[in-house]
């Protein structure tokens, strides 16, 4: 009985299955993200900031102080990428991490002046950045895209804590 089970494991990994790659989402997700990562770098509007270091900025743009967990979350950040990019962004004195009074095991960010104006600076860059990216993407299916993506988003993190 174990023989018969192995041999059926075996076909079943060695089926060849027919599908065009690169139809495939990942594949397509990937592709996207060289073409934005080519027009970010591209762009002299952005402040000489990296995607991940603008989305840093721009979640304590919108809140702050925020523990380094939480800024991670709403940068979509791991925790050893975020430290780095924090680390970063503190030696460019666009951010300043504090101790919470409250818990000193917590660090909190902050944006500074300078970091206030290099967002404010990378704002119109980035959304010009996304513009371009959409270009031949009508309104409605651009409203699409942004709603499936969204949904994936949830779902998978939900299902890996990611």
């Amino acid at each position: 009985m174990g023989s018969r089970m192995a041999n059926t494991t075996q076909r079943a990994t060695t089926e060849v299955i027919d599908f065009e790659f690169t139809d495939m989402v990942g594949f397509l997700i990937r592709v996207s993200q060289q073409v934005h990562y080519s027009l970010w770098n591209a762009s002299d509007d952005v402040s000489g900031l990296t995607s991940p270091q603008f989305a840093v900025l721009h979640a304590l743009a919108h809140q702050q102080p925020l523990d380094q967990t939480e800024l991670g979350e709403r940068a979509s950040l791991d925790r050893s990428t975020l430290a780095n990019i924090v680390t970063r962004l503190s030696a460019r004195g666009f951010v300043a991490r504090t101790r919470d009074v409250a818990d000193a095991r917590r660090n909190l960010v902050v944006l500074t002046p300078a970091g206030r104006r290099a967002h404010k600076r990378a704002v119109r860059g980035a959304y010009d950045i996304n513009e371009r990216l959409l270009e031949p993407v009508s309104e409605r299916d651009r409203k699409a895209l942004v709603r499936i993506l969204h949904t994936l988003v949830a779902d998978h993190r939900e299902q890996t804590d990611a």
